[in-house]
């Protein structure tokens, strides 16, 4: 018997990097690149399906889990942020109703910048903030900079 109860959850997860904000999001605004900058996702992929603007979707492949699907809900490179959801596959089904934001910042021009993940989702544990410090950390590697923040409410 489970006696964990679900709960709502906000989850905000912030790193400076040491790199314009354009360089940044060149890296984390390709809907379809997360697993070349992301560690925990070696595979993303386009559905054939698609082709409607609106039916954006990927394809995540995670090591021994099954895949899951996620869709576009709004891109906006002149301000450097995308919005997306669960769309389909178990992991939606344990951590219910996820909605989420990446987000560039440009914070000091051409050098340096502030990147935003945030999210919102109903689960019985916080299963987002080390997956998007992994993703933090690996930008960090790659550009310099450091974790600013992190909160779950």
């Amino acid at each position: 018997m489970n006696t964990k109860e679900y709960k709502n959850w906000r989850v905000v997860v912030v790193c400076e990097l040491n790199t314009s904000a354009a360089k940044a999001w060149y890296l984390v605004g390709g809907f379809y690149n997360i697993n070349q900058w992301h560690p925990d996702i070696p595979i993303c992929e386009v559905q054939e399906e698609q082709g409607e603007e609106r039916d954006i979707r990927r394809k995540l492949s995670f090591p021994g889990q099954t895949p899951t699907w996620e869709e576009l809900v709004f891109m906006d490179n002149e301000n450097m942020r995308y919005k997306y959801k669960w769309h389909k596959g178990a992991w939606g089904e344990t951590t219910q109703k996820y909605h989420a934001q990446i987000q560039v910042i440009e914070t000091e021009l051409d050098k340096r910048c502030l990147v935003q993940w945030s999210s919102k989702f109903y689960a019985t544990e916080d299963g987002l903030t080390q997956f998007y410090q992994n993703g933090f950390e690996s930008l960090i590697n790659k550009f310099g900079g450091r974790l600013i923040n992190n909160k779950n409410i």
